[in-house]
Parts: structure tokens; C-alpha cells; sequence
């Protein structure tokens, strides 16, 4: 008989569909939870006597939660319906910050076994509430750094990497040319790092795929080197295409984000797809992985003498029991502790 999970995560660039297919692949059945449904996006009032009372709440009483309410009592009520009376064996649910308390309580209370929780994003970047991550049975982090925060000293907090999909094989892409491949959100801390290395990257005969998808100009004058970006809302890249991506170049890379030090997807998409990486995220030297045939770790300005003598190296395969153990597969069994497993640790 199958196990059942309750996946509650948001639709942000389809990966939470990816997730569930992956799930579905080791055997679960999946009840998807979305925080932010089409009912909620497009809510409109029952009738006139709530948005008349709700109108004079703003109004008259600068009260603005009666609308928010009633969006949470529709959201528990339209939720609490698909469980059908029916408890699920674990309930995995990634960015509980975008889960109102009352939705998390009620996926609890139908899940038999796990509830588990994953802050993909940091603690410093995306915060918890100590009242929700008492919720859950575990609460795991990937930056290794929430682990040691002062800030969270006083919270129950577990460490895991994030992961590859390894329901997909690799099926490289004949081409010509060397590709360099980035693709991300706009963050303003990172605009000089990304031109910086962008530059570089064409100085040294790469070609560049380097995708922003922002339309917001404001954000796109930020760049001094626009030419050598593609941005555009029509250019948002969602998880499935990032993977046919990945067959068709030859390099990641990847830009730390300020706010965490935990490493990214692509990291881990680098190490199945057997990609060479360049990141300026110096925590992934830390890593089982790690080695600097593989992986070019610049800070600041030494990207310029770095990269000629990284390029001519050739890739150094990795252990495939290494590279198994950061699979989805083995990943959902460490945080619902299904043996047998290749325990994930963060480093310190």
C-alpha cells in the first residue's frame, strides 16, 4: 500500500510539480496544499454585507485583517475539505512562513506520522516564528549558519542540503562552443558580481546564458552590461525547462546570495549533470563533493587570473556514491527517516 504525504509548499517557477512528480516516482501518493490557490488570488466577498462591513472596517476603524480573515477562513475550509476525513502518513511542507498557523495546525492534525519542514531559503532571508517551528516534528535549514546563529539559539533546528532531480538521466546535447548558464532573480546585491563575472566569462571565449526574468526597468538599468543578459518576464525559466537546459551546456554558474550561505540548486544540478561550476559561495570547498577541477571559487576581482587555468582542467569524476546521496530520492528519506539512507549533514 502506498504511503501518503501532504506536500504544502508555493507554485513559484512549477517546482513544487516537480517535487510531486518526484514523490509520486519513490512511491507516495500526494496531497498538494497551496498557500496562495486561484480562489484566494481572485477573492471576491460572498456577499454585499461582507464588503460593506469590511469597507467601513478600513474606513472608519483603519482595520484591514477582516478581509484577510475571511481569505483564511475560505482557504481552512476549501483545505480541510480535501483531506476528506482521511489522515495522511507525513506532511512535508516547504516555506511554512507563507502558511498561515491555522493552515499548518490543520495539515498537522491529519498526518499520522512526520511533520516535517523545510526553510529552503534561510532563516535569515525568509523568518519563522518560533510558534510555527514548534509546529513541526523537525524544522530543517540548509544554511549551515542558521545552525550556529545567536538569533536562533533558542530553536529546534535540524540541517540539510537542498538536492538534484534524480527521476531524470542526464542526455547531453551535442553543440558547439563552450556554454556558460545562469538563470535567477533580480537581487540588487548581486548585479556588480554577476557583470563582473559575465565579462569575464566573454573575454574568455564563453558564450553566455545568463537569463534575468524581470521586466521592471528600474531593476534592468541596474545593469551596466544589459547586452549581455536576457531579461523579460517571458523569459522565466520553470524547473522542467531548467533541466532540458542543463543537457545543452557546459558550465553552471552561481552567485551567493548575501542573506545565506546554504548552497543552491544548481550546485547539486552541476554535480549530477556532471557540469563544470563557477559560484563566489566559498561554504561549498566544505562539501564531500568538492573538487577544484569541478568547482572555481573566486572572491572579489581574481575571477580575471583564475578562470584560463580552471578552463583547461578536465572534469574529475565523483564518486558515485557521493553523488547519489544529494538525489531527491535519498534526501526524502533522511528527513522522513525511511532507511535505508546516506545520512546529509551540513558542514560547520
Amino acid at each position: 500500500m502506498k504511503k501518503t504525504i501532504i506536500l504544502g509548499m508555493p507554485k513559484s517557477r512549477n517546482i513544487y510539480q516537480q517535487i510531486k512528480q518526484n514523490l509520486q516516482f519513490y512511491g507516495f501518493e500526494v496531497l498538494y496544499i497551496d498557500n496562495f490557490p486561484e480562489y484566494i488570488k481572485h477573492f471576491k466577498y460572498q456577499n454585499w454585507r461582507e464588503h460593506l462591513y469590511s469597507t467601513v472596517q478600513k474606513l472608519l476603524f483603519r482595520n484591514f485583517s477582516y478581509k484577510v480573515k475571511l481569505k483564511e477562513k475560505l482557504l481552512l475550509s476549501n483545505s480541510s475539505a480535501l483531506f476528506a476525513g482521511t489522515k495522511c502518513d507525513y506532511a512535508l511542507v516547504i516555506r511554512p512562513d507563507l502558511y498561515p498557523i491555522k493552515l499548518l495546525q490543520l495539515m498537522k492534525e491529519f498526518t499520522k506520522d512526520k511533520f516535517i519542514a523545510y526553510q529552503w531559503d534561510g532563516l535569515r532571508r525568509m523568518p519563522c516564528p518560533k510558534q510555527t517551528i514548534d509546529l513541526f516534528d523537525e524544522f530543517y535549514v540548509f544554511d549551515a549558519q542558521d545552525l550556529v546563529d545567536k538569533h536562533f539559539e533558542n530553536y529546534e533546528l535540524a540541517g540539510i542540503t537542498n538536492f538534484y532531480f534524480d527521476m531524470y538521466q542526464p542526455e547531453p546535447v551535442e553543440h558547439s562552443g563552450t556554454i556558460a548558464y545562469f538563470v535567477g532573480t533580480h537581487v540588487p546585491e548581486r548585479v556588480a558580481d554577476i557583470e563582473y563575472c559575465a565579462t569575464e566569462l566573454v573575454k574568455n571565449n564563453l558564450q553566455l546564458k545568463f537569463i534575468i526574468p524581470t521586466s521592471n526597468q528600474n531593476k534592468i538599468n541596474q545593469y551596466q552590461h544589459s547586452h549581455l543578459i536576457t531579461f523579460g518576464e517571458e523569459n522565466a525559466i520553470d524547473f522542467c525547462k531548467n533541466m532540458q537546459i542543463l543537457n545543452e551546456i557546459d558550465i553552471i554558474v552561481d552567485f551567493v546570495n548575501p542573506l545565506h550561505h546554504g548552497l543552491s540548486f544548481r550546485v547539486f544540478e552541476s554535480l549530477y549533470y556532471q557540469k563544470k561550476l563557477i559560484t563566489n559561495n566559498k561554504s561549498v570547498c566544505q562539501y564531500d563533493f568538492y573538487h577544484p577541477n569541478n568547482i572555481l571559487i573566486w572572491d572579489k576581482e581574481d575571477l580575471s587570473y583564475k578562470i584560463q587555468d580552471f578552463l583547461a582542467k578536465p572534469y574529475k569524476s565523483v564518486d558515485s556514491k557521493i553523488v547519489k546521496k544529494y538525489g531527491f530520492g535519498n534526501w526524502i528519506r533522511n528527513i522522513l527517516d525511511l532507511s535505508p539512507y546516506e545520512k546529509i549533514n551540513l558542514p560547520f
